[in-house]
């Protein structure tokens, strides 16, 4: 690969990146950082599940859900872009903008995501943590795999 096209992948990333985002800071590459793990342990864990629970359908890598995954990390980055058009239209700026809010706020979500994916994978989790990742699912309206084996 040329420097020249090098320069130029590098040039297009940066414009869209300061457009999009207004520049690339700490937070966002804590973002992108969480997502491509989460991503890349969603996959082990799968695959983990899919070995340790052979005759389930259920279990195990799908390609479709692969392909929601990937969709839902891109609509989260674009609920970032849209928080930081409108924190520009609003004059918003700092700690105390729409978008510094929402990536927090997918900061913590990719972090809850990671640890569910680690105990899918058969890590040792502690207690409370499993407490209040349950807690979480049901108060956002998910159901919990506790709930799900107790119907079964």
């Amino acid at each position: 690969m040329s420097d020249k096209f090098l320069n130029f992948i590098v040039g297009v990333v940066g414009s869209v990146t300061s457009y999009m985002f207004g520049g690339w800071s700490n937070l966002l590459e804590l973002l992108a950082i969480l997502t491509i793990l989460d991503f890349i342990t969603g996959i082990v864990a799968s695959a983990i599940e899919g070995h340790r629970y052979p005759d389930r359908k259920d279990k195990g890598l799908n390609s479709n859900k692969g392909s929601l995954g990937i969709a839902k990390k891109a609509l989260m980055f674009t609920v970032i872009f849209v928080m930081y058009k409108i924190d520009t239209v609003l004059g918003l700026n700092g700690t105390l903008s729409l978008a510094v809010g929402a990536t927090y706020f997918y900061i913590a979500n990719e972090l809850l995501s990671l640890t569910e994916n680690w105990a899918r994978s058969g890590l040792p989790i502690p207690s409370q943590v499993k407490k209040a990742i349950s807690i979480l699912k049901d108060k956002s309206g998910e159901v919990s795999d506790s709930k799900d084996n107790k119907n079964k």
